[in-house]
């Protein structure tokens, strides 16, 4: 738990920072100290799935921050005194709470179990959800930093998935969650792995992915540009948490 809560309380510092680099220096915690305690096989590929993502995250949002004009990367400093950043605790500590049951599948593999193909190819797949997620997010950005933060982006991986970073990130960790059920395992473990899965897809299927969806179309909807893309591209799964329609 303390391996999840260290990187997230980033937070404190600014806010943002609980859901980026904190969610991405979660991961490598996760993944690191899994290869360190000696995870071999299955395990070792699933430890390295989460370094991968934590790794290729964070320095994602570094070279963004670094980089890229203030309007992209959206991380602003603002002044807040000790009382108020105390009132981030919450935020905090839920953070930690989800990034440490995401992790619960690999300490499942790490546990032992059956390695069969299925669970082989959950992990693969994890691999291929991530990257999905990061060529999304590198597009994106070095494509708006061109053109302007107004450019709606329709190229590329895009011109198939309108939402490539969180579709990615869906994928990766369904298949994450999916290979610790293939491997087996005690029943509370399972149950932290599942609430952790739909921890994050609460948060990436539903709120960010609609949120993005009616953001896109309440600034673009009725240009032809964005009508065709839309009905050539894949929103990737999505619920609304709210039920609005």
């Amino acid at each position: 738990m303390l391996a999840a809560f260290v990187p997230t309380a980033l937070g404190f510092w600014k806010t943002g920072y609980a859901v980026s680099y904190g969610y991405g220096g979660a991961m490598l915690a996760a993944g690191a100290l899994a290869l360190q305690a000696g995870a071999s096989g299955l395990a070792r590929w699933h430890a390295l799935a989460l370094v991968f993502y934590g790794v290729r995250l964070n320095a994602f949002l570094l070279w963004r921050e670094l980089a890229l004009p203030v309007e992209v990367h959206q991380m602003k400093q603002r002044e807040a005194s000790l009382g108020e950043r105390l009132k981030r605790t919450p935020v905090v500590v839920g953070c930690s709470v989800l990034y440490f049951l995401m992790a619960q599948p690999l300490r499942i593999t790490l546990a032992g179990g059956a390695e069969g193909k299925a669970a082989a190819a959950a992990v693969a797949l994890a691999f291929v959800g991530f990257a999905v997620a990061a060529l999304g997010d590198l597009q994106k950005s070095l494509t708006k930093a061109i053109r302007g933060s107004d450019h709606l982006v329709t190229g590329g991986i895009f011109r198939f998935l309108r939402h490539p970073n969180y579709t990615g990130e869906v994928f990766g960790w369904t298949a994450s969650t999916v290979a610790a059920f293939c491997t087996g395992g005690a029943p509370v473990g399972l149950v932290a792995a599942a609430l952790g899965w739909v921890g994050i897809m609460f948060v990436l299927a539903g709120e960010a992915s609609i949120g993005l969806e009616k953001k896109q179309k309440d600034k673009y909807g009725g240009t032809p540009e964005y009508e065709s893309w839309v009905k050539r591209s894949w929103a990737g799964p999505m619920f609304d948490p709210k039920g609005d329609n």
